[in-house]
């Protein structure tokens, strides 16, 4: 049992070696290279490997199983965060290739948000099908302090911004720090009720 254990604890270790390693080398490649193919490579590995290493724990890792809801979940969530990044990259280089005036731009730039929008549908589709009333309640929780954090941060940097004393921030950059933050208060919110 005690080397089961083990075993189990060194693959929960690996998984997770697996996605900080994707993310601190695809954060090196895109500043290492910077505005090349390159760095939409180095994108890819940053994004995708953590959503890969807990794809394959999901698998392997004794303990580990995901509840349905949360496996269609997932799935939903690497389908689209997949035609997020190729909307994206389609986008971008539409734009910088200067075909994006006029009328058309309009629809290229709003292009990539459709997706994001979609990420926060399929977080209701989790709430609805999850029948687990404490993941629910443990998910719903995460979901609204997240949500907080992230329109407190955005009030007070629209304010220090509106003064002058910090640097513009594109407004996209909003939901990612929700999404970065549900990442954090998702643990935090199943701590509270141990």
């Amino acid at each position: 049992m005690a080397s089961s254990l083990s075993s189990n604890a060194h693959l929960r270790l690996l998984m997770i070696g697996l996605g900080g390693a994707g993310v601190a080398i695809g954060l090196a490649i895109i500043l290492l290279t910077w505005g090349t193919g390159w760095g939409w490579a180095g994108a890819a590995l940053m994004s995708f490997s953590p959503m890969i290493a807990a794809r394959i724990a999901s698998r392997t890792v004794d303990g580990a199983e995901m509840r349905p809801a949360l496996r269609r979940y997932g799935n939903r969530l690497a389908a689209i965060m997949v035609v997020y990044f190729l909307v994206l990259m389609g986008a971008v280089s539409l734009y910088g290739q200067g075909l994006t005036a006029g009328p058309l731009g309009y629809v290229v730039a709003l292009t990539p948000a459709a997706p994001l929008v979609g990420v926060f549908i399929i977080m209701g589709r989790l709430l609805r099908e999850e029948t687990d009333e404490f993941l629910r309640d443990v998910t719903r929780t995460a979901f609204v302090w997240s949500g907080a954090l992230t329109l407190c941060e955005a009030t007070v940097w629209g304010f220090l911004e509106t003064f002058g004393k910090v640097p513009h921030v594109w407004m996209w950059a909003v939901p990612v720090a929700f999404f970065a933050q549900l990442g954090l208060t998702g643990p935090l919110a199943a701590r509270k009720y141990q």
